[in-house]
């Protein structure tokens, strides 16, 4: 939130009439080619009037010695609307559709003495935009003047436009500094995928160019009470973040397919190439896998809010299909016994392996 408080300001001079009857002073804003912004990013798309009197007045001046209401022309949402769309009208489909809150628009005025009036004026509003039908909250101003006149004619007008001006410069100020930098801005979101290929002590991570061995499975005597021949433990993860870039929200997926070779067992008299292949494919299928799990994100409604949660969903819904998959493949192959079987399951895994890598 931007607070803005301004010294006492000491006013002498006699200015522009701004009132001609004695009931009321009509405060007019009028439009003014100098209050135009020429690098502004934003439009003013809706003015609410929140304040705890809505409607027109304003609040209280003193008008030929009495106490008299100060009011707009029409209420606050349409006036404040007219001057600030005018000094920030929509250019492009790019800048930000503003929506402005005005949580306190007054004067109050009172008399000190012979020809002495003191007041002081206030301006608190809000900035908001919506982003996918949900609202967004941005900063906020807040500035007050105080000052002392004589009881003559006053511009009102020259004192509130210079309160509404700084209100729009501020939060131009404000956007300069947090483009790229706050979520709160970004418009859409991009999602990146890397993948980790880098192997470690006990751990194979997938890549077509590295294919399991045998050295890989530090078992040796295979699971106790196993009757098969071999076994990989093969899985997936993922590490999420996010940053703010340029008028975006990237959201990086970093990809974990791996091996785990302290978990991986083959007994010495099974370590032939067949059986090797077979525990390849695993692999190769728990490859496939995470591409369906990538296609999947892409396909989500991820929002800028809330895809945390959508990419955790997809991630478990994706896991849940591994082990399906798996589970296919030993039963269809025999746990690689039955020689037709894994002739078709190698010839379909090694197609979809090669085309996915001649893609990326």
């Amino acid at each position: 939130m931007v607070r803005v408080v301004l010294l006492q300001i000491i006013l002498l001079a006699a200015c522009i009439p701004a009132f001609s009857q004695q009931d009321k002073v009509t405060l007019t804003l009028t439009n003014s080619p100098a209050t135009l912004f020429k690098n502004y990013k934003f439009f003013i798309q809706e003015v609410e009037d929140k304040r705890i009197l809505p409607g027109a007045g304003v609040g209280k001046v003193i008008a030929l010695g009495k106490e008299v209401p100060m009011v707009l022309p029409g209420n606050v949402e349409k006036e404040l609307f007219n001057y600030w769309s005018f000094a920030a009208p929509r250019k492009t489909q790019a800048t930000l559709p503003l929506y402005v809150t005005v949580k306190e628009f007054s004067v109050n005025e009172k008399r000190a003495g012979p020809n002495k009036v003191t007041g002081d004026v206030k301006l608190h509003v809000r900035f908001r935009w919506y982003r996918d039908m949900q609202p967004v909250e941005l900063t906020s101003y807040q500035t007050s003047a105080t000052y002392t006149r004589p009881e003559k004619d006053f511009d009102y007008e020259k004192l509130f436009k210079q309160l509404l001006d700084q209100s729009l410069a501020s939060f131009h100020k404000w956007m300069e500094t947090n483009s790229g930098k706050n979520p709160a801005l970004a418009r859409s979101l991009i999602l990146v995928f890397k993948e980790v290929t880098e192997n470690k002590e006990d751990t194979v991570f997938y890549s077509p160019k590295r294919p399991l061995i045998w050295d890989d499975f530090k078992v040796r005597n295979g699971k106790p009470g196993s009757r098969y021949a071999a076994a990989v433990f093969t899985s997936f993860g993922y590490e999420g973040r996010s940053y703010p870039k340029d008028n975006d929200l990237v959201v990086e997926i970093g990809l974990k397919i791996f091996m785990v070779k302290s978990m991986s067992w083959g007994r010495p008299e099974s370590r032939t190439p067949s059986t090797l292949r077979h525990e390849q494919i695993h692999f190769d299928i728990t490859r496939l896998v995470v591409e369906k799990f990538k296609e999947r994100l892409k396909k989500a409604e991820l929002t800028i809010e809330d895809h945390d949660s959508e990419i955790q969903y997809q991630f478990l819904e994706a896991f849940r299909e591994m082990n399906h998959d798996q589970e296919q493949y030993d039963g269809e192959t025999g746990h690689g016994l039955n020689p037709g079987a894994q002739a078709a399951w190698d010839k379909k895994v090694a197609a979809q392996i090669e085309a996915l890598y001649q893609v990326q």
